[in-house]
């Protein structure tokens, strides 16, 4: 058995407006109950949080609150200030690299953060691009100090197994 990542990106959001600063944006309603099913489906399917790492922004923050609640308990989850929307894919990929080393073989970690971040971390560790959609969930393992390419759910997907 390898450690697992899990790479999820925040549900649906606030638009910007003026006054409210991108990091401030949280779930809208909808985006609140589609990402509750989708964390529950993921959850189903067998994927169940040991830790968590989220984005400092409000929605990602909020987007590991419906996995916490999907999962039925508690596990310790650290805001890292690189996953935010414009960080930097190589820092956090070495960043990674130091965590997982450290991990039990049975740990999932799960990630939640933003695009385009997201989506350039998957092809810089999965070497694939995939369409990452809000809510979707791109599944790593970390086997002999490297990446491979589990699956991918699209939010839909996860949802119909909530």
């Amino acid at each position: 058995m390898a450690p697992i990542l899990l790479l999820i990106r925040h549900g649906i959001a606030e638009d910007p407006h003026p006054g409210l600063g991108d990091a401030d944006r949280a779930l809208t309603p909808e985006g609140w109950t589609k990402t509750r099913a989708a964390m529950r489906g993921l959850v189903a399917l067998g994927y169940v949080p040991t830790r968590g790492l989220t984005s400092p922004y409000l929605r990602a923050r909020q987007t590991m609150d419906c996995l916490r609640e999907a999962a039925g308990r508690t596990f310790p989850i650290e805001a890292w200030p690189i996953l935010v929307p414009h960080g930097d894919p190589g820092v956090a990929d070495l960043q990674l690299q130091a965590l997982m080393a450290e991990v039990r073989e049975d740990e999932v970690v799960a990630l939640t953060s933003h695009q385009p971040f997201l989506g350039d971390l998957v092809f810089r560790l999965a070497k694939r691009a995939v369409e990452v959609k809000k809510a979707s969930c791109t599944v790593l393992r970390w086997q002999d100090g490297a990446w491979s390419f589990a699956r991918h759910f699209a939010p839909a997907d996860l949802r119909e197994h909530a």
